[in-house]
């Protein structure tokens, strides 16, 4: 089930992406484009990750199963695919996989957008908790610990790059919605 839920979260981006392809061209080229990895360093990063939480897993094994925390768990992967997907589909063309914006770029204040900066990480990381409660072992946190710090630097990637590009109409947004736990915060009058 987690397996799918991780595979469905992949797959459903591919297909967006394929999509959209057409509509994010009409964005205009990239004017600004943050800091990335090589996608041969990504995939070495990824590559080596997966081979060392099957080496852990097997050295290691698993905590101890409970039932409510597994159904916990799966409940967060499935509201985490759920989420993303939302997400995802609200941000349309506006998406891509590397911190860049477009010479067309418009802010999405919609949707999840509306509750938080980033819905997409909370995705991930929805999925990566759902994940440990569902499979807890040593593995799992170290997964989601490497995942929750790439989802930390890329959204402060994003941030800077938001800012330096849409300006005042970003900051007056980042000052009305939280980054990735929606919490209220007070109106400024």
């Amino acid at each position: 089930m987690l397996a799918a839920s991780w595979a469905a979260l992949v797959l459903d981006g591919v297909w967006q992406t394929r999509r959209e392809h057409a509509a994010r061209a009409r964005l205009g080229p990239v004017v600004l484009r943050a800091w990335q990895p090589s996608v041969a360093a990504g995939l070495a990063v990824l590559v080596a990750s997966l081979a060392g939480a099957v080496v852990l897993e097997r050295a290691l094994g698993r905590f101890a199963f409970r039932p409510a925390a597994a159904l916990a768990g799966l409940v967060l992967a499935a509201g985490g695919v759920g989420l993303h997907g939302w997400a995802r589909r609200t941000l349309g063309p506006m998406w891509s996989g590397v911190v860049q914006v477009r010479a067309q770029h418009v802010l999405v204040e919609r949707g999840p957008y509306r509750l938080v900066r980033h819905p997409i990480y909370l995705a991930g990381i929805l999925l990566a908790a759902g994940s440990f409660l569902a499979h807890p072992s040593p593995t799992s946190v170290c997964l989601g610990a490497g995942f929750a710090l790439g989802v930390v630097l890329k959204a402060w990637l994003e941030e800077r790059a938001l800012r330096g590009a849409l300006g005042e109409s970003y900051a007056r947004y980042a000052a009305r919605v939280p980054a990735l736990i929606p919490w209220p915060r007070a109106r400024g009058g």
